[in-house]
């Protein structure tokens, strides 16, 4: 690898690597890197008191080149409980992606052990498949952002129909020289919802989701996240992907995409 990171700080800039590049156009970033990259600047907004995300949503207004953009943060509500903040990301005068997150207050530990909550089904841990899988995107995809993320697949096959599960893990830093943080990790990963939930042939159909959003029950402890995804697409061409995210510890996240599905002669 010739980079060793996604972005690294140059400065106020953040540079993206070739790593940051996305599978269907190579000057523009790959949609994970787009969402770690508004993550890290929600992050980096101060809190009245302690909190962390419960919800994120990304919208990926146009096309994002792969070089320097301005990143933006503004306060739209912030009190005791649950502060919301937007953070953009400009490419001159030009919007080409915006976040908002709520972040929610952590309280005192409540015991929940008397309580009876909905049970989840865990996903087989990484490595306990032997399966390889059939289609990698490191080796189908062009150079970046699928080249520095594991994909593990445990339960389906790429592509074979959905749902899915598969364990994937960030291979390099996000930002040279920085800890990557749960949050970031975890919104880089998710963007991975509608591909990795896909079913139609790669080589006959582009599938793109413009949005994204995770509504977070925990920070993950882990740096492998599994992402058990399942996508619908009606005969129009829009399709709905939703995944249940999973650390080692278990449930830690929901997310939902919209997909936009165009067949790879028309697009």
């Amino acid at each position: 690898m010739g980079d060793d990171a996604i972005f690294y700080q140059d400065g106020d800039a953040v540079i993206p690597t070739i790593y940051a590049q996305g599978p269907w156009d190579a000057g523009a970033q790959h949609g994970g890197a787009v969402a770690g990259l508004l993550a890290r600047a929600v992050e980096q907004v101060p809190t009245p008191v302690p909190m962390r995300v419960a919800r994120f949503t990304l919208d990926m207004l146009r096309r994002v080149p792969v070089k320097p953009l301005a990143i933006s943060t503004e306060v739209l509500r912030t009190g005791k409980r649950i502060q919301t903040v937007r953070a953009e990301l400009h490419d001159g005068d030009l919007l080409v992606a915006s976040a908002v997150a709520m972040s929610v207050r952590t309280g005192a530990g409540i015991d929940m052990a008397p309580y009876r909550q909905p049970e989840v089904l865990l996903p087989p841990p990484p490595g306990s498949s032997d399966q390889p899988l059939s289609f990698n995107p490191r080796e189908s995809m062009p150079e970046g952002f699928p080249h520095v993320v594991e994909f593990d697949r445990v339960v389906g096959s790429f592509r074979g129909g959905s749902p899915s599960k598969t364990w994937v893990r960030l291979l390099v830093p996000f930002v040279r020289g920085e800890e990557t943080s749960p949050l970031v990790r975890l919104m880089a990963l998710a963007d991975f919802t509608s591909g990795l939930g896909a079913f139609l042939p790669y080589d006959q159909f582009v599938s793109i989701n413009p949005d994204l959003t995770i509504h977070v029950l925990r920070y993950p402890s882990s740096e492998g996240i599994c992402v058990d995804a399942e996508t619908w697409v009606d005969s129009d061409g829009i399709g709905q992907s939703r995944a249940r995210l999973f650390d080692e510890s278990g449930l830690c996240a929901l997310s939902n995409a919209s997909v936009f599905i165009e067949t790879r002669a028309r697009y």
